[in-house]
């Protein structure tokens, strides 16, 4: 079988997302290959990260909706997909998975199709018009076919609600998940000379940087016993504002080095406006790190409140449920043990590969069985 993902946001939890898959694919056997863009924050050994079994061709799509650029890229992605002619068209994320599904159709591969969101956005974006706009590419991309595939609870009570309008034929919902091999865990027999407290990713508005800022300087105005961490980099101005606060930005690492600094945290605060289900949190759940996180589709999904972390509603909340945790090394370590139990449980990357694979062959199937049924 062959399987084709299209993404453009090389940089981010949905491109590890991509590389894990297609690594995991090839070596099970199947055909990959990966329709991409490239951006600045796109590591330098990219390629290496992928198996060299999985085929890449560069097609570059733009981030923002981009009439001159987003045409050229469904050209492109019309006549690569159609020269390699794969069993699956896979899209990921809002912009690549919209041109990935124009492509099927144009190709009239409607049954072939296959998006993950890996977060449903817009319903943050706060200007009215744009967030109209991006809800209406997400309705034409439902009516150009295929399934949509939630990855937490959550999402898939909005798309349902708002995108399919009821209708669960072509939607369905599979947990993300992470290769826990990749993980390290955390040492509890090493104590830092701080309680550190940080975050994995991009710094982007979708991570809410400021409120991070915010409730770092807070508490570090009251303590000396902290350190505030953002393992990731991002624009100067992002990357001021934090250190400002107080709070040291490791800048862009590569994967190892980032799980080798994630699993030195002894706290992870989360302040994120949106996220499908954050890889990030997962494999700081899975080291064994308790977390705090803001309250929104996929978070709750993922942390147990008072069982393998906190769930807050503000930054008031987040900061009160970060200070008990400061408070009590016991109470770090019982909720860090846990959230590794529960994580490895039901996030599994494993897990997560199985339920994809059978959703592929669904698909297979179905399109043999219609092509059988118009021959005869």
């Amino acid at each position: 079988m062959h399987i084709a993902h299209v993404i453009e946001p090389m940089g981010h939890g949905v491109f590890i997302w991509v590389i894990d898959m297609s690594n995991k694919l090839v070596e099970a056997g199947y055909e990959v290959t990966v329709l991409h863009s490239i951006r600045e924050e796109t590591p330098e050994n990219w390629r290496e990260m992928f198996d060299p079994r999985v085929n890449l061709i560069h097609v570059q799509m733009s981030r923002a909706i981009d009439p001159i650029v987003d045409t050229k890229a469904l050209i492109g992605l019309y006549k690569n997909l159609k020269r390699i002619n794969p069993d699956i068209i896979h899209g990921h994320s809002s912009k690549s998975g919209f041109l990935a599904r124009a492509a099927g159709f144009l190709l009239r591969k409607n049954q072939s199709l296959l998006y993950t969101s890996h977060a449903i956005h817009y319903p943050l974006i706060k200007n009215p018009l744009k967030r109209q706009v991006y809800k209406a590419l997400e309705l034409i991309g439902y009516w150009l076919g295929g399934t949509i595939v939630a990855c937490s609870k959550k999402e898939f009570d909005i798309i349902l609600k708002e995108i399919t309008f009821g209708n669960t034929e072509r939607l369905i919902r599979i947990s993300n998940g992470i290769d826990v091999e990749q993980t390290i865990p955390k040492d509890y027999a090493q104590k830092n000379d701080k309680v550190k407290i940080g975050v994995l990713g991009r710094i982007s508005e979708q991570k809410a940087p400021w409120d991070f800022a915010t409730i770092a300087q807070s508490i570090s105005a009251k303590r000396n016993d902290v350190e505030f961490v953002w393992v990731g980099g991002g624009e100067p101005d992002d990357v001021k504002l934090l250190n400002d606060a107080g709070v040291r930005v490791t800048g862009l690492l590569s994967r190892p080095d980032a799980l080798k600094e994630v699993s030195s945290l002894d706290i992870f605060l989360q302040t994120s406006l949106y996220e499908g289900l954050s890889l990030a949190l997962l494999e700081a759940q899975v080291a064994g790190i308790p977390a705090v996180v803001t309250n929104i589709p996929g978070n709750d999904e993922v942390v147990q409140h008072k069982k393998t972390g906190y769930v807050g509603n503000n930054n008031e909340e987040l900061q009160q449920f970060t200070e008990q945790l400061i408070d009590s090394s016991e109470l770090r370590q019982e909720m860090g043990e846990a959230a590794m139990r529960y994580a490895k449980q039901y996030f599994s990357f494993d897990v997560m590969g199985d339920i994809y694979k059978e959703k592929y062959q669904e698909i297979v199937d179905k399109t043999i069985d219609k092509k059988v049924s118009v021959a005869s």
